[in-house]
C-alpha cells in the first residue's frame, strides 16, 4: 500500500514536472510507425485511398505510416481491432460508411461507433442509380413507371445486405413511394455489375468511378448538385425528393485516444488531402478529396447513422 502510495506521489510529480506538458508530448509524437487498420482485402477503393493517403500523411509526421488489412466478418475483424487497440495514436483505422454507421443497427457487435475517436473524412462520393446502357429506360421516370405498373419483374442488385448499395436504392423507394421490387444480393460491385450485363438485374447503385469501367447509364444522381462529369443527369432533389446516398472514408482511432494526438493525426490528414498526387489520384479514380476535420466529420457520420438506423428500423417494421 505504501509503495502504491509512493508511486502514484512521484507520477504526480512528473507530471507537474518542467518538460513534462502537452506540447512536449507532441513534439514527441509519433515515434515510431503508425498504423492503419483497413477492414476489407487489398486492392479496393478503400484500401486503394487509403494506402495513398497513408504515403502522404508519411511525409507529415516524418515517420512511416503503414496499411495493415485486417479482414473478415463483413469488416468487424478490423473495425474491432481498432477498438481494441491501445489508445495512443499508433492504431487507426480507415473505413467506407457501412461497418461505422449501418452494420451496427443490423447486428450486435463488440463495436459501436461510440468506440472510436473520429479523425476526419477522406473523400466523399455521391452515388447514382445506373441501369444496363443498353436498358430503354431514358429517365428516371421510365423506371418508375415499370416498377409501378410491373412490380414482380423488376429486379434490382446490391452489393449485399446491409451494404451501401442495399440501403441507398431502398432509400430512394421510400422517398419516391414506389414497390422496392426484388432484391438480389451479391459478394460486392463485381458481381452486381455482372448481373446488369447479363440481364438478371435491372438496378444498382455507384458512384461516377464505376460508371466509366462498366457497360451503365446514370438515371438519377442521390447528390446535392449535378455531377460535372455527367450534367445532364439530374438529382433526386430536383424530382421532388432530398435523397442523399454517398460513398466516404473515415480515419478514426480508439476511443481514448488523446487530443493533442488527435491534433497532430488530423492535420497530416488534412495536408495529405490536399496534396496533389493525392488529389490527382483521386481523380483517376473518379473521386474528389472533401477533407472534414474531426469535428465536421462526427457531425456527418452522426448524421448519417442516424438516417440508416431510422431506416433500418422502419424496414424492419413492415
Amino acid at each position: 500500500m505504501i509503495r502504491k502510495f509512493i508511486a502514484g506521489l512521484a507520477l504526480a510529480a512528473a507530471t507537474l514536472a518542467p518538460g513534462f506538458t502537452p506540447s512536449a508530448q507532441a513534439e514527441s509524437y509519433p515515434e515510431r510507425p503508425i498504423t492503419i487498420v483497413i477492414p476489407f482485402a487489398a486492392g479496393g477503393d478503400t484500401d486503394v485511398i487509403g494506402r495513398l493517403m497513408a504515403a502522404e500523411m508519411s511525409k507529415k509526421l516524418g515517420q512511416v505510416v503503414a496499411v495493415q488489412n485486417v479482414v473478415g466478418a463483413n469488416g468487424m475483424n478490423g473495425m474491432n481491432a481498432v477498438a481494441t487497440a491501445k489508445p495512443d495514436g499508433y492504431t487507426l483505422g480507415f473505413c467506407p460508411p457501412a461497418p461505422m454507421t449501418i452494420h451496427p443497427y443490423l447486428r450486435k457487435l463488440p463495436y459501436s461507433m461510440e468506440s472510436f475517436t473520429i479523425i476526419g473524412r477522406a473523400y466523399n462520393a455521391p452515388c447514382f442509380l445506373v441501369v444496363p446502357s443498353k436498358s430503354s429506360w431514358k429517365n428516371i421516370n421510365d423506371m418508375l413507371a415499370f416498377i409501378k405498373n410491373s412490380p414482380t419483374k423488376f429486379f434490382w442488385a446490391s452489393s449485399g445486405t446491409g451494404s451501401v448499395p442495399h440501403l441507398g436504392i431502398l432509400s430512394f423507394f421510400k422517398a419516391f413511394k414506389v414497390a422496392t421490387g426484388n432484391h438480389i444480393g451479391f459478394n460486392g460491385d463485381a458481381d452486381a455489375f455482372q448481373a446488369l450485363a447479363g440481364d438478371r438485374a435491372q438496378l444498382y447503385l455507384s458512384t461516377a468511378a464505376n460508371i466509366g469501367t462498366y457497360e451503365v447509364k446514370p438515371l438519377v444522381l442521390l447528390g446535392e448538385k449535378r455531377h460535372p462529369a455527367y450534367p445532364d443527369t439530374p438529382t433526386a432533389k430536383e424530382l421532388g425528393n432530398d435523397v442523399e446516398v454517398s460513398l466516404y472514408g473515415t480515419l478514426f482511432a480508439p476511443k481514448g485516444t488523446p487530443d493533442y494526438i488527435v491534433s497532430i493525426i488530423s492535420e497530416a490528414m488534412k495536408t495529405a488531402c490536399a496534396s496533389p498526387e493525392y488529389m490527382n489520384a483521386l481523380e483517376r479514380l473518379g473521386l474528389e478529396s472533401a477533407y472534414l476535420g474531426p469535428d465536421k466529420a462526427l457531425t456527418f457520420i452522426r448524421e448519417e447513422a442516424t438516417r440508416n438506423q431510422e431506416l433500418i428500423r422502419s424496414l424492419s417494421e413492415k
